[in-house]
């Protein structure tokens, strides 16, 4: 089972709801549901704000950076939100 995560529930509510939109993104989550629909089985959640701060730091590095692989060691610029994203999980 795949898990998305997202802290914006309203991109949840619409992925739950098969993709279907009336917004101006309605093509964009049309896309993103069929893709999800390639897994066996794929689940949409909500989270904090705070639970997703990895994931937000790394898309703005990789929208300003050049490539880079950081398989062996983190990017000195994620390793505070990952310490912190494990505080918030050991402590729920």
């Amino acid at each position: 089972m795949y898990v998305v995560s997202s802290n914006n529930m309203e991109v949840v509510d619409t992925m739950k709801n098969k993709g279907h939109s009336m917004g101006v993104a309605a093509a964009v989550f049309d896309d993103c549901y069929f893709m999800a629909c390639d897994f066996l089985h794929t689940n949409f959640e909500h989270c904090n704000k705070e639970a997703n701060k990895v994931a937000h730091e790394l898309a703005r590095l990789a929208k300003f950076s050049v490539t880079r692989d950081c398989f062996e060691e983190p990017m000195n610029n994620i390793v505070t939100f990952l310490i912190n994203n494990a505080t918030v999980i050991s402590n729920e």
